[in-house]
């Protein structure tokens, strides 16, 4: 092969190495809305002074990759400081729409938002979901459990396909718990992923739709771009615990919040 022939077959590969680069890296925008259990979210609103909270809430939620790992970040209402529905950047918090049913699992009601630090990792290397928690005070610690990504039971999958954000999706149905979900998923990124655990049919790919009679998922938008965050792992000096100790230590500190809040 002659050096003219050699440099058109490098020009020509060049947008094709470029293309796989890029899909190293990006954010899914997802559009997400979830039956709300007032009752729960008027306790933690004020009771009787919270305010007006709608039967479904609509929000946003951008899952940022880079290089084998992941980050969760939500749009949400901030009914905690009385502002109605003045939406907030949650920053680090995938809330319970981001899990379902075992582990990491929710009873699908509410959101729980990016309190002290919270927040929704995954590696998506290794197939993890990885949760945060940071405690508040003088003696401020950081605490994060893992779990591996379910493959979901029992999915009955489908031969239609449509286009979703630009790529080509398989649809699944898939049972979790109480709720039965209509899945579109793509194999067309490097990488799995899900918003609820246990969607994916046989664990691969990347979930762009889901809706159940609770909660749906749609992604509005996949960048293919370079990621600039350099935070999308979890915190170094962050300690390792069990799924049951993550809940506990959780629990006590909202617990001090609630003991905090003026009683009206």
């Amino acid at each position: 092969m002659n050096l003219i022939s050699r440099l058109m077959l490098a020009a020509a590969l060049l947008p094709v190495s470029s293309t796989l680069f890029a899909q190293q890296s990006g954010v899914i925008d997802y559009e997400v809305t979830q039956r709300v259990d007032r009752e729960r979210m008027a306790r933690f609103s004020g009771g009787e002074n919270a305010p007006d909270i709608p039967d479904v809430i609509t929000l946003e939620q951008h899952f940022t990759f880079n290089n084998g790992v992941g980050k969760l970040t939500t749009d949400r209402p901030d009914f905690a400081n009385g502002g109605g529905f003045g939406s907030r950047r949650g920053g680090q918090g995938g809330g319970d729409s981001t899990r379902q049913g075992r582990g990491f699992g929710g009873n699908g009601g509410g959101f729980r938002g990016g309190m002290n630090g919270g927040g929704q990792f995954v590696d998506l290397e290794h197939k993890k979901y990885q949760q945060i928690f940071s405690t508040q005070g003088d003696d401020k610690k950081t605490y994060y459990t893992e779990e591996d990504y379910i493959a979901a039971a029992d999915a009955q999958t489908s031969d239609k396909t449509k286009k979703i954000a630009g790529f080509t999706c398989k649809k699944a149905t898939v049972k979790i718990k109480d709720d039965t979900y209509t899945v579109w998923y793509t194999t067309d990124l490097p990488f799995s992923y899900s918003p609820i655990n246990g969607l994916l049919p046989g664990g691969n790919g990347v979930v762009l739709s889901a809706e159940s009679s609770n909660r749906s998922f749609t992604a509005q938008k996949v960048s293919l771009k370079p990621v600039t965050e350099t935070d999308l792992a979890i915190p170094t000096d962050a300690q390792k615990v069990s799924q049951e100790q993550f809940r506990e230590i959780r629990r006590t500190e909202m617990e001090k919040l609630r003991k905090r809040q003026p009683q009206m």
